[in-house]
Formats: structure tokens, sequence, C-alpha cells
């Protein structure tokens, strides 16, 4: 018996790049043989499944060309009225959503797992089991942030509902509990994996940027990003050859005055990458990559960070000790002094560096994204058969001899 496996295309539409959309591509690519899936997307402009090559996307050229639809505007309802226009101009065309529904209504799966928290497919999926993924409850513990009442009415709609939760961390499993109120054995933890796609990328010694930190990704308050540049101020004003290198989108009006207070024009920088090398080169040139999140559901960037040989700064907070363990360097979350003191350490100490590049280096090896692929087709056997045991009449699975080994060993 082969179980077969469907996914729909929710992330994919969402982010043409991003961590949900990574996820899923690499726990596709890594499902062990006894294992098939099918992927109801007909086009995508998502990075990671256009390289992975898992799907035919043979709308893909088509969608380019549909994409070029005002350009240059973006407004409520733009996605709408997108779509009516390609069902004029296309007689054929069909929206990923529309393919997701009639790959449900087929019913040609075992189990279904949704990409994100649209609770569209309750009304097509029949009397079969599904898996959900929750990769954090930041919307539930930030909700004055977002604004996003119905991504926490479907969350809690779909946890209710499926078979089992897949969280990415311990802290984020005692956050379901707490705050979704699920039973803690409906519930099975399956951490990230560091992604095949940077075992090729060389090394490099280029630094365009003397001695810098590094901090990724998006600004949101709960990222304690203000905090942050206040409390090392000073530090830089004692070195003013040291920086802030910044990702992600620019910064903001608010951000720029603030930076300009404090006096740090020359020292904080935005910076875009486009590749995973760019994103690779600054991880490795940087002193340290600082964390100061208050919140994470897992946190990838440290598992990045420990692939580049980067030492991490991290806020002592939410999942981050799960992940990193002694490989990292902690501070209260609004602890100035204890921010400062450990990046000055790291400025003078390059043997603390060294040490702490060492021990990220064990700590990788405790992530891959072939141990989660498998311990998520633990997952799958689970929820298929509570469904077996709630009436769904389908045949006994007699899974080879090597899988079932594979399930003793991750389950012990």
């Amino acid at each position: 018996f082969t179980m077969k496996i469907l996914y729909d295309s929710q992330s994919f539409d969402m982010q043409q790049s991003g961590g949900i959309s990574r996820y899923f591509v690499e726990i596709i690519k890594n499902l062990p043989t006894e294992f098939s899936y099918s992927c109801s997307t007909g086009y995508s402009k998502n990075t990671y499944l256009v390289q992975s090559s898992l799907i035919s996307l043979s709308d893909n050229v088509r969608k380019q060309k549909m994409d070029s639809f005002l350009p240059k505007l973006d407004f409520k309802g733009k996605g709408i009225l997108h779509t009516l226009r390609n069902k004029v101009l296309y007689p054929n065309f069909v929206t990923n959503r529309e393919r997701d529904i009639v790959s449900l209504k087929n019913q040609d799966f075992d189990v279904f797992h949704p990409t994100y928290y649209d609770p569209y497919f309750l009304d097509y999926i029949g009397n079969k089991p599904f898996v959900l993924t929750i990769h954090d409850m930041i919307h539930e513990k930030f909700p004055e942030m977002f604004c996003d009442i119905k991504t926490i009415e479907n969350k809690r709609l779909l946890a209710q509902k499926a078979a089992h939760i897949i969280a990415i961390s311990e802290q984020t499993k005692n956050d379901i509990i707490d705050m979704l109120e699920i039973s803690a054995e409906k519930i099975s933890v399956v951490y990230h994996g560091i992604s095949a796609l940077y075992d090729n990328i060389v090394n490099s010694s280029k630094n365009k940027y003397g001695r810098y930190f590094l901090f990724t990704g998006t600004r949101n308050i709960y990222k304690n990003f203000y905090f942050m540049l206040i409390s090392l101020s000073d530090l830089f004003k004692k070195n003013p050859d040291v920086k802030l290198v910044c990702t992600s989108s620019d910064f903001n009006d608010f951000e720029r005055q603030l930076i300009r207070h404090l006096g740090l024009e020359n020292q904080v920088i935005h910076t875009f990458f486009e590749t995973d090398a760019q994103m690779h080169e600054l991880y490795q040139n940087a002193v340290a990559f600082i964390f100061p999140s208050y919140y994470e559901g897992f946190g990838i960037p440290i598992l990045e960070a420990f692939e580049a040989n980067c030492p991490c700064v991290l806020a002592d907070a939410s999942c981050f000790r799960e992940i990193a363990q002694n490989a990292a360097l902690y501070f209260e979350p609004k602890n100035k002094t204890q921010l400062k003191n450990a990046l000055e350490k790291l400025l003078v100490e390059d043997s603390l560096r060294k040490r702490l590049i060492q021990k990220g280096k064990l700590r990788l090896k405790e992530f891959s994204w072939k141990k989660a692929a498998e311990q998520t087709a633990l997952v799958y056997q689970t929820a298929l058969e509570k469904w077996k045991r709630g009436g769904g009449g389908i045949t006994e699975c007699n899974f080879s001899e090597n899988l079932a080994s594979s399930y003793t060993r991750i389950a012990s």
C-alpha cells in the first residue's frame, strides 16, 4: 500500500518566497518512498516550487504574461478583477483554488495536508482526514499588530477538526495547547531542517561592510528591532567602524528618523539579497547574527547562521533555547546591558566566536529535512489510522519493513 498525500496551493499562491512555502517543498521532496503526493497547484511564481520541479507547472508561461495586468497598481480586489479578466480572455483558464477543489472532490488521496489556514476545503474533503501544520501562534499572541481576526478564527477551527497537528517546536506545541485548548496527544513536534541548497554554496571571502552584526527578516514590533537599535547606540558610538546590516524591506520613515536620532546613519545599513548565496555570504562574514525577537515559532535563521559559521546572539525567549541550546549567547529581551555585553565580547574574543561556531555545527546535526519528512510521514500514518478507527473503511496499510523500523526509531 502506497499512501498518497494531497497538498493544496495556498502557501504557493501567498508567497513568492518565504518560510511556509519552503517548508512544504522540503517535506514533499524528502517524503519516504512508500509515500506518493499530489499538489494541485497549476501555476506559481513561488521560487522553491519552480526550482524544485516537483510538479508540472504547465501554465507558468501564460501566468507570467497575465501578471503584467496593472503592474504599477495595487488595490483591494485586484486579484478578483484579475481572475475575472482571465476567465474572459482564456475560456479554459482554471484558478489554483478551482484545481484544489477538483482534487479534493476526486478523493484520490489518503490524507490531505493544507498549506495554510483557509478552511475552504472543509466543504469538499468528504470523510477524509487532514493534517494541519501550525507554524507559530504569533497572530494569537500579538493580535493588535496584525488585525487579522480571520486567520485566528480559521486556525482555531482547523485545529479542532484536524485528525492530527504538527507543531514546529515544543514552544509552539505548548502555545497551541494553552491558546487553542487542544489536547497534547493530538500534537506532534516536528522540527525544521536546513535546506540542501546551502550545501552547494561556496564560502566567500567577500565583505564590503567590514565588521558588522546581522539582523534579518521583517521588523514588526514583536521582532524587538527598535529595542535593539537603542541598546546598540552606545556600542556603535564607541566603535565607529562597526555596523548593523539589515535585510528584508527598506527602512520606513519612522525607522529612518530613529536611526538619525541615534546618530547611526553611517552604521545602520539596509541591503537587499536576491539569492541564497548572497544571504549565506551575509551570515558568513558577520561578527554575529542578532535575533532579538520576543517570539518565533521555530527560528530558521538560527540554523542558517549555524550553517554559515556565524555565531548567534539570541533573545532568551520563546523557542530559542530549545533550538540553539548552548550554541548561542542569550540576553533578556528587555535587558540592554546584557545585549551590549554579549556583542562586545564577540567583537574582541575570537576564541569565543570559534567555540560558538563549533557548538553551532554540532547542534545543526540534529536538524534535517529528511528527518522532518520521516516524522511527518509518521503523523500521516497516525492520522490515517485515526480515520480508519472512526469507520473510514480503508484497507489496512502494510508498510515496508524498512519504513516501519524508521517509524519505530523516530517514535522512540
